[in-house]
């Protein structure tokens, strides 16, 4: 089973998730050429240093969520209705993903 596709439709995506679908395309390139999977490589490495431009070193080993933008209020209220965490104390940077705005959560 490979990774399900990432696009900047998804209202949550981990950072643990986008490095294997990275890895993923990366091995289907090396045994067949594919201009849809080269443009989505291309995308997801482009996101990839976005991310890096304002992440921990944690973002990757613990694994992240980045959340839409227009998804944020709903992904706080559902932070806020779980007992174990507090969503005011969430630190959030933003990352550009291909013209729509993410909000990487620090997993620290």
């Amino acid at each position: 089973m490979y990774p399900r596709r990432i696009t900047n439709n998804d209202n949550i995506i981990n950072s643990k998730d986008l490095l294997a679908r990275i890895h993923w395309l990366e091995e289907q390139l090396n045994y067949r050429c594919s201009d849809e999977y080269s443009e989505e490589l291309k995308t997801l490495r482009a996101f990839v240093e976005n991310i890096e431009a304002v992440a921990s070193v944690f973002t990757y080993e613990r694994g992240s969520d980045l959340i839409r933008d227009s998804y944020l209020q709903e992904y706080i209220k559902a932070m806020e209705g779980s007992d174990a965490t507090d969503a005011s104390g969430l630190a959030l940077s933003p990352v550009d993903f291909n013209g729509v705005v993410y909000w990487l959560r620090d997993a620290s």
